[in-house]
């Protein structure tokens, strides 16, 4: 049986693929590091956005610059 290519993942789906939390995607969102779409109230991603997402994250490790998602009066767009 031919395997059907996903074209967008699901906020839930993302979770799975990447092991991240909910918050720290919905962060990464508000930030501009996860580009998503909606369909009517429901947010999804492209698979290649959560690559770029994903290769991101580990650019800014490798550089010393870990990215670290939280909530806080000095982390609005913060990469800390």
């Amino acid at each position: 049986m031919e395997k059907i290519e996903l074209l967008k993942l699901s906020i839930q789906q993302i979770e799975q693929v990447t092991g991240e939390c909910r918050p720290n995607i919905d962060r990464a969102v508000e930030r501009g590091h996860l580009k998503t779409f909606l369909v009517g109230r429901r947010r999804f991603a492209r698979p290649e956005a959560v690559r770029a997402w994903i290769d991101f994250l580990e650019a800014e490790s490798d550089a010393g610059r870990p990215v670290v998602y939280r909530y806080g009066p000095n982390s609005r767009g913060a990469v800390a």
